[in-house]
């Protein structure tokens, strides 16, 4: 893949290392109960990142940057599926599943921001309302350079401007979880997947081709776990479905996958925080080197407290239709229908340890950056 290597490290048995050059800080390795922790992790801080719930990276000469068309909005969540009302905007099946906690409905966030961060980017809004407490920023925030679109929309509270020096920090700071996330690496014989338990003897969740497709709850350690997903020549998929992720109060998780060749597929399902404290901002999942495809591609889903992060920079999509709740969504190219978004954004508020449950083996480092 042009620009991009990624480097498997195979070490089997006791140790591996994990870089983090966000602060520059090399972590002490230790082995803990068929687990493998390092103490005091340095965070993922994405200051700038953080305020934004799009954050669409590509040129406009392979698409635009960030598009939302038809009765959509962002910064507020008008409704979700209930008990009284299961059925709103043909979502997925309700209930959640038992721990599930659903996005908040009927009101208004005011976080709908949305960054196009390419000197080349663009935007097309139609048929939008979008409630801001900053707005839309570009690099070149001229209607003729940065907008391609504005019709029948609004944008309350916010304003549109050009903003290089905001735009150039998130493209910063992206980069640095980019070769954060990439220097992951791990040697214990741990592999994730979707039929509802782990084996308590072994630490393995079984994967089948079809993913995700039965109600499937996670609970994760203390601090950042890290769970590397091994879905072989299949796409990672969940499937008329729900993930719940649970853990402790300052607990977080990043998903990434073995094969980066494949994509996040979620159809008729929901991707949601636990109440066990982990809370709105613990959920990433993350795409280093997904190529030009569609990379992640959700319909009918609720997601409250999850993360999607395409930082593979190869002109690949986010496409989202029939889609409501808490989030938040960088890639390169970001094509919504009939969205009810709010902010979630991912991070770590605080050091902490770290425990990372990995496939068997998997060592991820990206050697080289597209810009």
């Amino acid at each position: 893949m042009i620009g991009h290597q990624i480097r498997h490290a195979y070490e089997i048995g006791t140790s591996f290392r994990f870089s983090l050059t966000i602060l520059t800080t090399l972590c002490a390795l230790a082995a803990l109960h068929g687990s493998i922790q390092i103490a005091e992790a340095a965070p993922l801080v994405l200051p700038a990142t953080s305020d934004y719930l799009l954050v669409g990276r590509g040129t406009s000469s392979t698409a635009v940057g960030a598009k939302v068309s038809s009765s959509n909005s962002l910064g507020r969540i008008y409704d979700v599926p209930s008990s009284s009302d299961p059925d709103v905007d043909d979502n997925p099946p309700w209930p959640l599943p038992a721990g599930g906690t659903p996005p908040t409905a009927n009101v208004i966030t005011n976080d709908g921001n949305v960054a196009v961060t390419h000197q080349n980017g663009t935007y097309d809004f139609s048929d939008i309302d979008i409630w801001a407490d900053i707005g839309v920023r570009c690099v070149d925030g001229s209607t003729t350079n940065c907008r391609a679109g504005w019709s029948n929309s609004t944008l309350t509270n916010g304003t549109f401007a050009n903003d290089p020096n905001t735009m150039a920090q998130i493209e910063s700071e992206l980069d640095a979880a980019h070769t954060t996330i990439s220097g992951l690496s791990s040697t214990n014989t741990w592999s994730l997947s979707g039929q509802g338990s782990m084996d308590p003897n072994t630490g393995v969740w079984s994967l089948n081709s079809d993913g995700v497709d039965g109600n499937t709850t996670i609970t994760l350690g203390p601090g950042e776990n890290v769970i590397v997903i091994d879905t072989g020549s299949d796409d990672m998929k969940i499937n008329n479905a729900g993930l719940v992720v649970d853990g402790p109060a300052g607990s977080s998780v990043i998903f990434v996958l073995e094969n980066q060749s494949n994509n996040f597929l979620f159809d008729n399902a929901s991707i949601t925080h636990g109440a066990g404290g982990i809370g709105e901002h613990g959920i990433l999942f993350a795409m280093l080197e997904g190529g030009n495809d569609t990379n992640f591609n959700f319909s009918k889903v609720i997601v409250n407290g999850a993360a999607f992060w395409d930082l593979s920079e190869d002109e690949g999509k986010i496409t989202m239709n029939n889609v409501q709740g808490c989030g938040q969504w960088v890639g390169d190219h970001l094509d919504f229908n009939d969205v009810q978004l709010a902010l979630c954004a991912h991070g770590i508020p605080e050091p902490s340890s770290l425990v990372l449950l990995g496939l068997c083996g998997l060592g991820l480092a990206a050697v080289g950056r597209r810009r």
